[in-house]
């Protein structure tokens, strides 16, 4: 009976000592998942506020950007309108001057390359301009000097027209010496726009341009 009771005793002693232990094992389990789950929100709620300082970083640059630019594109506005303003006031003025003034404009530009060609031969293609009028005025400057005149192709002046001009007209003379000259009207548009544009600009908005 002694050696019975003595086993029972062991036996709830071992008991007991592994329910401590495994009472100390849930409770670090306890412990160990609640530290998990601290460490867990305060990641998400650390990310959360980092979100949103970025948010609130790349929305005040945003603002900042859109506000930057807002005077630029107002400029850019500003300028193309008055470039095409000034374009449509040059379109309604050489519409205006009829196909002959339109050649006289050419004939000038013509009598400026003398100097160039000299004295030599010269042959010329003839674009957008009735073909009989423009070998008119080329004889009546070279006389027997002009061996050709033909007409040519749109695409002849393409290289150098001006977007948004209307006229595509001119003369191309070639040297017997292989100078070639180009007097167009679109040539004369670009001398009128590098030098006279804020004239004209001004003349057209009635000096409110800064407005």
């Amino acid at each position: 009976m002694e050696e019975l009771r003595s086993t029972e005793v062991l036996d709830r002693e071992i008991r007991q000592d592994a329910e401590r232990k495994a009472k100390r094992i849930l409770e670090r389990a306890d412990e160990s998942a609640q530290s998990l789950l601290d460490g867990v929100s305060s990641r998400v709620e650390d990310s959360r506020k980092q979100a949103q300082e970025k948010a609130g970083k790349q929305a005040a640059l945003y603002e900042k950007n859109v506000n930057a630019s807002i005077p630029l594109e107002k400029e850019r506005y500003t300028v193309s309108y008055i470039h095409n303003s000034v374009l449509e006031a040059l379109n309604e003025y050489f519409e205006s001057l009829g196909a002959q003034k339109r050649l006289s404009v050419i004939e000038s530009l013509i009598k400026r390359s003398l100097s160039i060609l000299g004295d030599d031969a010269v042959k010329a293609t003839v674009v957008g301009i009735p073909l009989s009028d423009a070998e008119a005025m080329l004889k009546a400057i070279f006389k027997d000097r002009l061996t050709s005149c033909t007409s040519g192709e749109l695409t002849l002046l393409s290289d150098e027209a001006v977007k948004g001009f209307a006229f595509r007209e001119g003369i191309l003379l070639v040297s017997e010496r292989g100078v070639t000259c180009r007097m167009t009207l679109d040539q004369k548009v670009r001398e009128v726009l590098d030098s006279h544009s804020e004239e004209l600009a001004a003349a057209l908005f009635d000096g409110r341009i800064s407005e």
